[in-house]
């Protein structure tokens, strides 16, 4: 399985593994699955009944079929990314996710992009028309997926064309940290003031990346040298005057993040 490794600005090295290609294919039957079952139960018990019940022409039907079947399943992708996290339901069932190779969630321009650059969505556009007239030549349509099989096969970190161009990955969501091994940190205090404001200026990531690099100090005594070269560089970036020894700020920051971000 790929591992995808991202740096933060403080040389905190984040890591992540890329979702395997069985699991992609796994994904892509179940919506395709899901987008057939939609498209069946829509031209059976909503387009079929209107036409036979008003007598609509062909090309009504087809306006029909565009607008409520083939629209839908054309923008599928697009809008289950965009308004689910970066998961379809396939994705979400296989414990899958784009996320941007600067880990964090990809905007809307690059869901777009991946979308556009997906040349089987435009597979689904089709795909009302295809199961109505010649449901076996789906299997012909399914050559549109070619570039983007070629693609993951590869590149190292399994990107398909859309991905390569959107700056975008999909990633494994089956292997989360632990909560003990995430930002999250339990504060008691009631009435507790953060110390450095300033830190809401750092990502989820960097926090992430301090985290992880604080369980570190606990294994390795020789950690000392760095953990200073990286609370010398957060003091730069945030502006911050200190008198704390490096592992005391990171902890620090570590609390504050944490109190401000859970009000």
């Amino acid at each position: 399985m790929s591992i995808i490794t991202i740096s933060t600005p403080f040389n905190i090295d984040l890591t992540f593994r890329a979702a395997p290609f069985h699991r992609r294919v796994s994904a892509w039957f179940i919506d395709f699955a899901i987008l057939c079952t939609f498209n069946y139960l829509l031209m059976r018990f909503v387009i079929s009944p209107v036409d036979d019940y008003y007598g609509a022409g062909r090309e009504t039907a087809i306006i029909l079929y565009i607008l409520l079947a083939a629209t839908p399943s054309f923008l599928y992708h697009l809008l289950m990314e965009q308004f689910l996290n970066g998961q379809s339901l396939g994705k979400r069932a296989m414990k899958m996710k784009v996320i941007s190779l600067d880990a964090q969630e990809p905007t809307f321009g690059q869901y777009m992009l991946r979308w556009v650059l997906g040349l089987g969505n435009y597979v689904l556009f089709s795909m009302p028309f295809v199961m109505l007239y010649s449901p076996f030549s789906i299997i012909f349509l399914l050559i549109f997926y070619l570039p983007d099989v070629l693609s993951i096969a590869l590149t190292s970190r399994g990107l398909r064309l859309g991905d390569l161009a959107a700056g975008t990955v999909l990633i494994d969501t089956r292997h989360e940290a632990a909560l003990g091994d995430t930002i999250y940190l339990e504060i008691e205090e009631d009435n507790y003031v953060p110390v450095f404001p300033e830190v809401m200026k750092l990502t989820d990531r960097d926090i992430n990346g301090i985290r992880n690099l604080l369980d570190v100090r606990k294994r390795n005594r020789d950690s000392d040298a760095y953990m200073a070269q990286i609370a010398y560089r957060i003091r730069e970036v945030l502006q911050i005057q200190t008198n704390l020894l490096p592992e005391e700020l990171l902890r620090q920051l570590l609390k504050d993040y944490n109190h401000i971000t859970r009000k």
